[in-house]
C-alpha cells in the first residue's frame, strides 16, 4: 500500500481544530470519508485501523487515511493535538514531493499557523485563505520531518553497523529497516555525513584498526578480522589505499 502523500497534487482543506482528550478517553470507532492529519504535541492517541494498532506520541504526526475502519479499544494517554482534515487527495510510493503518512517532529514553529487556520476557521474566512495556511503546514511539515528521517537514517545506519562492525554491512537491511530506497539511503547519508555509507564505514574500520596497532599487540591477521575486514589481504589493500603504507609500516611508525 503507498505510504505518502502526494503534493503533487494538492489535498482540499475540509475542517480544523485543537482536540484535547479527557483523562481515560477513547478514539472514536468509526470508518471516516475524510483524510486526517494528527499532530500530536502532549500525551498518546492510540487506535486501531484496520485492525493494526497505532500510536501517535507526543512530538508526532500520523496521517489517517479514508476508508479505514479506526477502533478505539484501548484508552489514549489524555493525548492533545491539532487535526486538519481533507478531500481530493492521492497516496504514492514516490519519495519526490510527498509527505510520509507518519514521522517525528518539533512542532514548536507550527502553533502559530494552528491558531492562524483557527482563526480563520471561526471567522468563516474564504477557503482560499484557509487553504493557503493548510500548504503552509504542510511545507513545513514536510521540511521538518525530511530534516527528522535524515538524522534518523543516519543514526539507524550507525546502530546496525556498531552492533558488530566484523559483520558485513548490508543496505538492504537498512532499507528496509528505515522505509527508504537504497538510492535515497545513500542520499541522505551522504548529504548529512559528506560521506557515502559505504565510505563511512571503512573510515570507522581503518579509524579501529589504527587504534588496535598502536595501542595493542595483536597479530595484523587477528586486526583485520576485529575490525570486520575479514581477512589479511583484504585489510591490507584498504589500508594501504586509504592511508598511504602498510598497516605494519605504520605500526612501527607510530609506536
Amino acid at each position: 500500500m503507498p505510504y505518502r502523500l502526494s503534493l503533487k497534487k494538492l489535498p482540499l482543506w475540509a475542517y480544523s481544530s485543537f482536540r484535547y482528550f479527557e483523562k481515560n478517553e477513547h478514539h472514536v470507532t468509526r470508518t471516516y470519508k475524510w483524510d486526517v492529519l494528527v499532530m500530536v504535541f502532549e500525551g498518546v492517541l492510540r487506535f486501531r485501523e484496520n485492525g493494526v494498532p497505532v500510536e501517535v506520541h507526543a512530538g508526532e504526526y500520523y496521517i489517517q487515511r479514508s476508508g479505514m475502519l479506526q477502533e478505539g479499544l484501548i484508552e489514549s494517554d489524555s493525548p492533545k493535538y491539532y487535526f486538519i482534515q481533507w478531500t481530493d487527495c492521492e497516496y504514492t510510493e514516490d519519495e519526490e514531493e510527498s509527505l510520509p503518512i507518519r514521522g517525528k517532529v518539533d512542532f514548536t514553529d507550527f502553533f502559530s499557523l494552528f491558531k492562524e487556520l483557527e482563526t480563520l476557521r471561526i471567522t468563516k474566512a474564504s477557503l482560499i485563505e484557509k487553504s493557503a495556511v493548510f500548504y503552509k503546514i504542510l511545507s513545513l511539515l514536510r521540511k521538518k520531518s525530511m530534516k527528522s528521517s535524515s538524522n534518523e537514517v543516519v543514526s539507524k545506519v550507525i546502530s546496525e553497523v556498531t552492533k558488530d562492525i566484523r559483520k558485513p554491512f548490508s543496505l538492504d537491511v537498512i532499507s528496509a529497516y528505515c522505509g527508504y530506497s537504497k538510492n535515497h539511503i545513500i542520499s541522505i547519508f551522504k548529504k548529512e555525513t559528506g560521506k557515502t555509507p559505504h565510505a563511512y564505514i571503512l573510515d570507522m574500520k581503518i579509524d579501529m584498526a589504527k587504534q588496535l596497532l598502536q595501542n595493542s599487540e595483536s597479530s595484523l591477521y587477528s586486526i583485520s578480522i576485529e575490525c570486520g575486514f575479514g581477512n589479511y589481504i583484504n585489510f591490507y589493500r584498504t589500508f594501504t589505499k586509504r592511508i598511504g603504507c602498510a598497516p605494519d609500516t605504520w605500526r612501527r611508525s607510530h609506536k
